[in-house]
Parts: C-alpha cells; structure tokens; sequence
C-alpha cells in the first residue's frame, strides 16, 4: 500500500501547476510567518500524522486487538465507502464542532487566519490541532479493522487530495465546459469555490460548507452557504499572533469571528 502515498504528492505537484496555469489573482501574499505555518503543516500532515496512523494499525492494534484483524467483510468498494464516506460524515460533525466550541475554535482559528487562501493553506494548523482530526482518530482503527485495509486507505488517500483540491486557488471556467461540469459535480463534492466561501472573512461565510469531500452534509443539514463564487475576502477577525496560534492556542485569545459562527451556525 506504500504508493498510495504517492497520490496526495502527485495531486499537490498538479494543483500548484494548475495554480500556475488558472490560479486566480489575490491581492495578499503569503508572509515569513505563513510560511512557517504552513510547511510545518505539511511536515504533521506528510510524513508525522501518517507515521503514528501506521504504528498504530502496525503495532497498537495487533498488540491490544489481535483477535480483531481484518473481521468486518466490505468487500474492496465497501471499504472505500466507509473510509470516503462515513468518515467524511464524521470530519462534517467534527469541524463543525470546531466552529461551534470556544475552546476547539482556538485550535481551528489558525486553519482560518490566512488572508490569501490557495493549495498552501490546505495544511495550516495549530501543531497540537494535527493530532485531533477524526483522520488520525479512526482511520487507524478501521482500516485494522476492515478485510481490505488497501481499498479503505485508498479512500484516505483519495480525501487527502481532495483536500488540497478544495483549498486550490483555481479559475477553472477558463477551461471550456468546465464551469458546467463544476455546476453538476457541485451538487454532491465540495469544489474550491465552495470551500473558499468557508474561508471568508464575512461571519455569515466561516459559518458554513463544513464538508470535506461531500456537499451533501451541508445540503442535509442546513449548512450550506447559498450562492456561489470566491469570497470577497480571506480570514478572521482579531486573530491570534501567529506564535500563538502554531505553539500555544489555547492560551490565545479567541477570534472575534467565533461568536458570530456560532451565532449562524443551524441548529442540528
């Protein structure tokens, strides 16, 4: 299963030529700090958070459940499913979660913080907030689990492009026919425009599109931002200084723009 590492690396050298060839102006810019951030991200993301979900579906499970190997019969689509899925149902509730709680709001803030949003971004975080994703928390623990762990980490590594996909900065109705196959494709995944809206500086855009790979959450549950397009406008409201929001979250103050997510925010 070792080359399915290789598809996230694959979609990022993509998404950063299609960003070359369609990217969409900006008029921030990433600074010293950003960077920082960022490719520290992709330091947890790439190599430390893929690093402790292998030992733990290497060594902790077998060591704790050695009875449980590969006990639940998907079948290769129905593990897939469960990973693309049903643990994207969870991430939809988690992140969620994150917007709606002052506390994991402190942890989400950095996620948020970036005044230009494009395929760097994908990563940002608060060190500690990369080890709480319902990714590291479950996937070690299904993939074990289920009697085709290759076509469930496949899933995974499908979701983990998708990621960087959404956070692309990409003017795709440059490209002919794509704007009408993005209109079709945008009823059931989340495509960048969407997620951008997420990233809005407006209280009523950070409020919404809580979705990963799918729309449909949104669409289910009230959270879908009506409207389409790029936002106006990237970040937070009074944000962490950026140490704060790599080192120490918790002790930094809260963003102004919290209350009001929760505010608008649907009740479930």
């Amino acid at each position: 299963m070792d080359w399915l590492l290789y598809i996230p690396l694959l979609a990022f050298l993509l998404l950063l030529g299609g960003e070359a060839w369609l990217g969409r102006r900006q008029p921030n810019r990433h600074g010293p700090w950003d960077w920082a951030i960022h490719l520290s991200g992709f330091a947890f993301q790439g190599a430390v958070i893929p690093a402790c979900g292998y030992l733990l579906a290497s060594r902790a499970l077998p060591a704790a459940l050695p009875d449980f190997a590969n006990v639940v019969p998907l079948g290769w689509v129905g593990a897939f499913l469960l990973n693309f899925v049903f643990v994207d149902f969870l991430f939809y509730w988690q992140h969620r979660l994150f917007h709606r709680s002052p506390g994991l709001w402190k942890l989400h803030c950095c996620h948020h913080t970036a005044a230009r949003v494009d395929v760097w971004v994908t990563s940002r975080n608060s060190l500690l907030t990369h080890f709480l994703f319902v990714y590291l928390l479950v996937n070690p623990l299904l993939g074990y689990l289920v009697d085709r762990p290759d076509a469930f980490f496949a899933g995974a590594a499908l979701t983990a492009s998708l990621d960087l996909f959404r956070h692309a900065s990409l003017d795709y109705g440059r490209v002919p026919g794509a704007a009408r196959l993005a209109a079709i494709l945008g009823q059931v995944f989340v495509l960048p425009s969407a997620h951008h809206r997420h990233h809005g500086s407006s209280e009523s855009e950070v409020a919404g599109n809580f979705g990963a790979n799918l729309i449909v959450w949104d669409r289910l549950f009230g959270t879908r931002l009506p409207g389409g397009g790029y936002p106006d406008a990237y970040g937070v409201k009074d944000s962490p200084d950026p140490l704060s929001q790599l080192i120490y979250p918790l002790k930094a103050p809260a963003g102004a723009s919290h209350p009001a997510a929760a505010k608008h925010a649907p009740e479930p």
